[in-house]
């Protein structure tokens, strides 16, 4: 053994130091600092409720287009994405921004973020499991994106975000039978759409929004998060008459082994400036704003409370090519504190999984006075009596990745 070792040192000294610094360059030659990637996803989609597609429906989900730069200080992210429904779902298309920003990671890891980016508010990155979130994601509190500056400090036991976003995220293009002022990613407060929309004459919008979030994280036996967020912006109504929205979130997440439980709770109150006739239905004009995206406004109370219960348990192990398999039961509930207005539910039971560059959902959703999972569309706000029974909406998804 000894006499193997002297040899090749001896080998590695006649080849010279112009050999050894040539292996040593190419073992450490860097990776770009970009990246460019995307995703192409297709839905299958069947309705409980709508009787004129009784076997579902097959189409195109999202195109989406992304590049990353990281190189170590500089940082930047981008995505733009194409969506495009079948005729069961709309025969609807948009095309918009899901996020766009540059920033800097500073010395001691924290960054800073400036332009289109997301909101720190609740449990993050996402406040469920399934494809289509949660009903804070209809509230427009979950995977929202706004423009503006952001900072996070550094990874640790206890981590904070401090936000500002003067302005919404903005609307982009869609076809003509969607409301142009709704087509974008994120739900915010939007003007109402008279040909595609409620009518009701109302404009607002939302500016000038200031996010604290907290998050601590236990040092126990079992991963532990603890977390709190303060939100509160402007709503200008377009007639001069600018008001107040606010909100509030604790959450909670604990990991213990392949089990994940998450929990929020929150409340929220947007102050309105509406005339009277600034209406449909014969309701309160006060009572609800107009929310939109992916091409659709439709009321939302002005006050409400909403609460968040998930769990989720990881599979270890792979079948044929599949692996990373996560079943999971997520439910949401928006109660509102206005009108008498009757609360609105969410469930959705599932399960993920990939293979390679695919990933893969597969979940059954029920819904109760829900924009997406019932055919009650005021549901956020007003409910309809008709409607006032769970409904089925079952979703199966595949999506390439690259």
């Amino acid at each position: 053994m000894i006499s193997i070792q002297l040899r090749r040192a001896c080998a590695a000294a006649m080849l010279g130091p112009a050999v050894l610094a040539a292996g040593h360059a190419h073992a450490e030659e860097p990776a770009s600092p970009l990246t460019i990637g995307g995703a192409i996803r297709f839905n299958y989609v069947h309705k409980g409720w709508q009787a004129e597609k009784p076997r579902g429906f097959v189409g195109l989900d999202t195109v989406r287009l992304e590049v990353k730069y990281d190189d170590g200080t500089r940082i930047a992210s981008a995505q733009y994405r194409y969506n495009r429904f079948p005729e069961g779902q709309g025969g609807y298309w948009q095309h918009f921004f899901h996020h766009g920003w540059v920033g800097l990671r500073l010395a001691d890891r924290s960054t800073v973020h400036v332009g289109l980016d997301k909101v720190p508010f609740g449990l993050l990155p996402f406040a469920s499991n399934n494809f289509y979130e949660s009903i804070a994601f209809y509230a427009g509190f979950e995977d929202k994106y706004d423009a503006g500056l952001t900072y996070a400090s550094a990874p640790g036991k206890l981590e904070w975000q401090l936000a500002f976003f003067p302005r919404d995220g903005g609307s982009y293009g869609g076809g003509d039978n969607t409301a142009p002022a709704s087509n974008r990613y994120s739900y915010n407060i939007v003007r109402d759409d008279d040909e595609h929309g409620y009518g009701t004459g109302q404009r607002d919008s939302e500016r000038n929004t200031l996010v604290a979030r907290v998050a601590w994280h236990a040092d126990t036996a079992i991963k532990q998060e603890f977390g709190a967020s303060v939100l509160g912006g402007e709503i200008r109504n377009g007639a001069g008459k600018d008001t107040r929205r606010n909100a509030i979130a604790i959450h909670y997440r604990a990991t213990p082994g392949p089990v994940t439980v998450m929990l929020q709770a929150m409340r929220y109150r947007y102050r309105t400036s509406h005339a009277p006739t600034q209406t449909y239905g014969g309701l309160d004009a006060n009572s609800f704003v107009m929310v939109g995206g992916f091409g659709y406004p439709y009321p939302v109370a002005t006050k409400g409370d909403i609460y968040i219960a998930n769990v989720s348990h990881d599979i270890p192990g792979t079948l044929g090519p599949f692996s990373g398999f996560k079943v999971y039961n997520d439910y949401s509930a928006l109660h509102k504190r206005v009108g008498s207005y009757g609360p609105s539910r969410q469930n959705v039971a599932g399960v993920s999984f990939s293979a390679g560059k695919w990933f893969f959902y597969a979940d059954l959703m029920m819904g109760k006075h829900h924009p997406y999972m019932s055919p009650d569309f005021g549901g956020l706000a007003s409910t309809a009596g008709q409607h006032d029974r769970w409904a089925r909406r079952i979703n199966l998804q595949a999506g390439y990745y690259f």
